[in-house]
């Protein structure tokens, strides 16, 4: 026969097992959802006047992912509350370095597919040019937190080959959550 403490243990272990397996499921399904595709565009123009019209299309923004066959590799480490960095690499861009650089443009960033009008961050091109690379800041457009660099490199051809690192917005409480108590 059970004791009335023996079972109200059990019952209470079981209740947070299952919060902690619930938990970790909300995490990752969190993390799934934290990771939407921008797409992304050179521009003519500046971030404060561009033109609507892509000069160049570059790849989607996106998570990065390892190219490794083991299935653990690209599993997220360390705290997971730690804001993503969503990732996108465009080799060989249909247009010159020297025609990116002799107007004004700016490398823009989209919300979605779905909502392409939306703009949530963007970087005039321009600044100090080091063995062919170009550094430039991303910052938020429409107070939507993303923010980033991109390095635009010359590459053998002439053309641009463009990497975009764009932070996600931290949530209020993953900051709360991931800040130490001393």
């Amino acid at each position: 026969m059970l004791r009335v403490g023996t079972l109200k243990s059990a019952v209470f272990g079981l209740m947070i097992a299952t919060g902690l397996t619930m938990s970790g499921a909300m995490i990752g399904l969190a993390q799934e959802e934290a990771a939407p595709s921008h797409p992304s565009h050179i521009h003519a123009g500046t971030c404060d006047d561009l033109d609507p019209n892509p000069v160049a299309p570059l790849k989607n923004i996106e998570p990065r992912m390892a190219e490794d066959d083991d299935e653990s590799a690209g599993d997220p480490v360390g705290i997971l509350t730690a804001a993503p960095v969503l990732y996108a690499d465009s080799e060989d861009v249909d247009m010159s370095w020297d025609d990116m650089l002799a107007e004004s443009h700016a490398l823009n960033v989209h919300e979605s597919k779905e909502n392409v009008e939306t703009y949530v961050a963007c970087g005039d091109i321009g600044g100090v040019v080091i063995d062919d690379t170009l550094v430039i800041a991303l910052n938020p457009q429409n107070d939507s937190g993303y923010s980033g660099i991109a390095i635009l490199e010359k590459d053998d051809d002439g053309n641009v080959d463009v990497e975009v690192y764009l932070a996600a917005p931290a949530s209020d409480q993953n900051e709360a959550e991931a800040t130490p108590v001393s």
